[in-house]
């Protein structure tokens, strides 16, 4: 069987981001989640969508 989702330590893995970002990317509705009970799991479709150039305009953070 194929994974849809992913919790958070292994969206880290796949994606290169860390938990905090990954967190405020879901909080700002740039990407998707789902929460089951207390756990956040991003669909795979998400982190795919995450990982193609140009597919999210910044997280937030500012800069200077």
């Amino acid at each position: 069987m194929t994974k849809l989702s992913v919790g958070l330590h292994e969206a880290q893995e796949i994606t290169g981001l860390s938990n905090v970002t990954l967190r405020r990317l879901v909080k700002g509705g740039k990407i998707r989640a789902v929460r089951v009970g207390r756990r956040l799991l991003l669909p795979l479709s998400e982190l795919e969508r995450l990982t193609k150039p140009g597919a999210i305009s910044g997280t937030g953070r500012k800069m200077g």
